[in-house]
């Protein structure tokens, strides 16, 4: 059994086929075919199975597939320290954020190590929906801020240190309100007015759940600009990062909401997070100290 049979395996397992595959990794088609066959005769184990029109894992394929994608990633980690030893430097690192978080804060950081490593790429990804977390997941991310909660450390083994806080707010265009005698207290009391609400999260969360909202009619939409945006055009009521918000607040253009039956605002922790087990080269150890000197100070 070798890494690259592995590889194989894995990449026809996510695309369900092996002409993509082949396609992918710069294959032949028989080439991987054998490949996958000696696999499974070493293992004695049936991997993949033929549907009508795509490769699917059998039940001893989804429990090997996993263990795969790990030895493939600590290869992965395993060229990444030998180049960073080789060269002393990182060829290029990802620092990400989570939007609901307050950007200037970091930008000095960034710049400063942009400057003390000129020959090294910094890549800066602004995501949303807890993607700054599933990136550091994937190993796509060296270094990211975000909304936290301490149920994260079972998805991966993560350093963490407290970077700031954040708040999620009901509201509402204030021309939608002439509907009402005042301000509405319960979210009964919206029921023909449609729920603004994000389309997914890339970490597991079910916002429903979470704000105990089981809405009538909904519109989701899949970035804050886009929700903000229809909030301005009073197409319904939503949640929304507080941060994102605020100078529509101030002049009463949306006004919050104060539910009783509902949860109304989601307050909690933004972090700087890291892999623990990653190797991390210089450029991201200096990055992560200035980032950390920020939130201790």
């Amino acid at each position: 059994m070798t890494l690259e049979q592995l590889r194989m395996f894995v990449t026809v397992a996510e695309h369900g086929s092996i002409a993509r595959a082949a396609e992918i990794l710069h294959k032949t088609q028989p080439a991987l075919s054998i490949a996958i066959k000696r696999l499974q005769e070493e293992l004695q184990l049936s991997l993949l199975k033929k549907t009508a029109n795509r490769l699917q894992l059998t039940a001893d394929g989804q429990r090997l597939l996993p263990h795969c994608r790990y030895l493939l990633r600590q290869e992965k980690d395993i060229c990444t320290l030998a180049s960073h030893l080789k060269q002393g430097h990182e060829r290029k690192i990802e620092f990400a954020f989570d939007t609901i978080c307050q950007q200037d804060s970091f930008f000095d950081s960034i710049i400063d190590t942009q400057q003390r490593f000129p020959q090294t790429e910094v890549y800066i990804s602004a995501v949303q929906r807890l993607g700054a977390i599933q990136r550091l997941i994937d190993g796509t991310a060296d270094i990211v801020v975000s909304p936290w909660t301490h149920s994260f450390h079972e998805l991966a083994s993560f350093e963490t240190q407290p970077f700031g806080r954040f708040e999620v707010v009901a509201v509402i265009h204030r021309r939608l309100l002439s509907q009402f005698d005042r301000l509405p207290t319960s979210s009964s009391q919206l029921r023909d007015i449609p729920l603004l609400m994000p389309q997914s999260f890339d970490i597991d969360l079910n916002i429903e759940k979470v704000m105990g909202v089981v809405p009538s009619s909904t519109l989701r939409a899949n970035d804050t600009t886009t929700q903000k945006g229809l909030l301005m055009r009073g197409a319904g009521w939503g949640y929304i990062p507080q941060i994102n918000i605020t100078e529509e607040m101030q002049t009463g253009t949306l006004v919050q909401l104060v539910l009783d039956d509902v949860t109304s605002s989601i307050r909690g922790e933004i972090n700087l997070v890291r892999e623990k087990k990653r190797p991390k080269g210089p450029v991201a150890t200096f990055l992560w100290q200035a980032l950390s000197a920020l939130a201790t100070s």
